[in-house]
């Protein structure tokens, strides 16, 4: 097992490695922090070191050295707001590479390339707009196709020109996870449902129950036939694996050994070994599948695993958000290998003097914060946390808000505060010698050198802000302005919003627009603290979000549906960013030295120089 010191050192020298390689695009550059959430790999059957991959969020890498380096296949970004969910090669036509694709908020498209990812050509017409999780090639029948969707099996004769639904009528073949044709049967076709599985001998005009010895309710998530052994089948299920020796009209199941039963991969090694991709680590049969046993690190979450004949003691492993994981001595050990692929998803960033710290989330052993001491030329070094949330400065002490507690950094180390325990903490906010903590369902003030809980007596709090002389507060309900003595419900324009404190103004976002309201004037004068005499201006009547960037000039981003805006606090205006990545994905920001950082849910941290 590759243990988390050996992982941290083998992290640090990829980085070393690859030195100066950081991804463009236009005119942002994406930083080194090299991960993926990879759901799907296809090894090309024409030159076995040519490996493709697809990722949660549109990307497409191509490796040329086996697995081990990556780069992008074509665009940047080929499939914004999609998910890659299958790549595979045409036995009819090798060169030709396959894509199916389910949207995050709907609809599904299939597309082909001939050139290895770096141009696609949509081949979608008649599919319903749903998810289409994957797609098996019939051998020997060029232009045929199926399609696993949201509602069923889908097929076309004319490579994609037409689609037509096989499965109509079929109550449980509502949902279809996976596909495979008999390699030694062109016609027959088995689909693994969300429940069980089903299979058509006469190429997807009927369908048949292929249920004895498989448990309801196990969605089947792949399968998997043994080229030698005609008939032999193994499916990997939400409850172990099955195998069967007669296509599918019996199957075993068998789970002994097995640390965790949902299973989304599998393999079989040259040698006769099977292999087993759970949400908690790899295993391994040398019994024929009897017996399990795990092997490598528990904290990968393997979705598809790579083998190939010509390379036999190569194994790629594409986990959820752990990168590539790749092994050249038959799965005896892996090492990380996702050198050039940038999709992170990055929940909070910092910028402490020429430290920027990255906050990584639901990276497996990658989640926690990377530190480049560069502001990004380069990241040296990682720790790993729970998800980051926040980051806050303050006095001179850096503090993390995680999904398990609130942790501050002593020297290189990061310590949870034992106050709040290991409740989720989603914010930190900071205003001079003044700090507050915004908990799930409270606040917290930093007093005595100890956190203490901050009486509040509405909802679970959304966000918070120092302005003036209080703390500003909202809930689902409404704004609250909070000094030591007393809690005031200000006029909002809308509920539910977020605040966020720029200097001299404070800022209301949410589902109702963006406004600012004016710092209060003087005690005795109209609109003291306490008044709702100085009201809100509206900035816009879009649903909006704000990042704060810790920047005295550019000092916020605004997301307004597609649109994102830069705030110059000098000008006092909104100057529109032009972004590569859909809007809705940039998760935090911060500025520096004239440049400008991006936080991004699947895309990694993209960096700009502004004017």
């Amino acid at each position: 097992m590759l243990d988390r010191v050996r992982f941290c050192a083998a992290l640090l020298a990829l980085s070393f490695l690859l030195l100066g390689s950081a991804v463009h695009a236009a005119a942002w550059q994406v930083l080194p922090i090299w991960t993926g959430d990879i759901r799907t790999l296809a090894v090309a059957p024409a030159n076995p070191d040519v490996v493709l991959a697809g990722t949660s969020a549109g990307q497409v890498y191509i490796s040329h050295t086996g697995g081990s380096v990556w780069e992008n296949a074509g665009s940047f970004l080929p499939f914004p707001g999609w998910v890659v969910s299958a790549l595979r090669f045409d036995p009819n036509k090798p060169s030709r590479l396959w894509v199916a694709l389910w949207g995050v908020w709907g609809s599904g498209q299939v597309a082909f390339s001939d050139d290895l990812g770096k141009t696609w050509s949509a081949r979608s017409s008649g599919l319903p707009n749903e998810a289409v999780y994957t797609l098996a090639l019939v051998p020997g029948q060029e232009g045929k196709l199926y399609a696993a969707t949201a509602s069923g099996v889908w097929g076309t004769e004319d490579g994609g020109a037409e689609w037509h639904q096989l499965t109509a009528g079929i109550e449980d073949m509502g949902k279809v996870s996976s596909l495979l044709v008999d390699p030694n049967k062109p016609d027959s076709v088995i689909a693994g449902t969300w429940r069980r599985a089903y299979r058509s001998d006469d190429g997807g005009k009927n369908w048949t129950g292929v249920f004895d010895g498989m448990v309801l309710d196990s969605e089947v998530f792949s399968m998997t036939a043994i080229p030698d052994k005609p008939g032999e089948i193994w499916a990997t299920t939400c409850g172990w694996v099955y195998h069967t020796a007669d296509r599918g009209d019996h199957w075993e199941r068998f789970k002994d050994g097995f640390a965790e039963r949902r299973t989304p991969s599998f393999a079989a090694l040259a040698d006769g070994r099977f292999l087993a991709g759970t949400v908690g680590g790899l295993h391994v049969s040398t019994d024929g599948g009897r017996n399990w046993q795990p092997i490598g690190d528990p904290a990968l979450s393997i979705a598809t695993i790579a083998v190939t004949p010509e390379r036999p003691q190569r194994v790629i492993l594409g986990t959820e958000g752990a990168g590539v994981w790749l092994s050249d001595d038959g799965a005896a050990s892996f090492r990380p290998a996702s050198g050039g692929m940038t999709n992170a998803r990055v929940s909070a960033l910092a910028l402490s003097g020429s430290n920027l710290l990255v906050g990584v989330s639901d990276a497996g052993l990658l989640t926690g914060i990377h530190l480049s001491t560069d502001q990004g030329a380069n990241f040296t070094d990682f720790r790993p946390l729970p998800n980051v949330l926040d980051f806050g400065i303050h006095l001179g002490r850096l503090y993390a808000a995680t999904e398990k507690g609130l942790f501050e950094r002593r020297g290189a180390d990061w310590f949870r505060i034992k106050e709040l325990g290991e409740s989720r903490v989603e914010q930190i906010a900071i205003d001079g010698d003044h700090i507050a903590v915004r908990t799930a369902d409270g606040l917290w003030d930093l007093t005595g050198g100890r956190f203490v809980r901050r009486p509040f007596k509405h909802g679970a709090p959304r966000s918070a802000a120092f302005f003036g002389d209080a703390l500003w507060v909202t809930d689902a309900k409404g704004v609250y302005r909070l000094t030591k003595d007393s809690n005031h419900t200000i006029d909002a324009p809308f509920a539910g919003g977020r605040l966020l404190h720029l200097d001299d103004q404070l800022l209301l976002a949410g589902p109702g627009g963006a406004f600012a309201r004016p710092a209060a004037p003087a005690p005795d004068a109209p609109g003291s603290p306490g008044s709702d005499a100085a009201g809100w201006t509206e900035l816009t009547s879009k649903a909006s979000r704000l990042l704060p960037t810790g920047d005295a000039r550019w000092s916020a981003v605004m997301v307004s549906g597609d649109t994102v805006r830069l705030y110059d606090r000098l000008a006092h205006k909104l100057v529109i960013l032009d972004v590569p990545v859909p809007a809705r994905d940039l998760s935090a920001a911060v500025a520096g030295d004239g440049r400008l950082f991006l936080g991004t849910s699947g895309y990694g941290v993209l960096v700009k120089t502004l004017d």
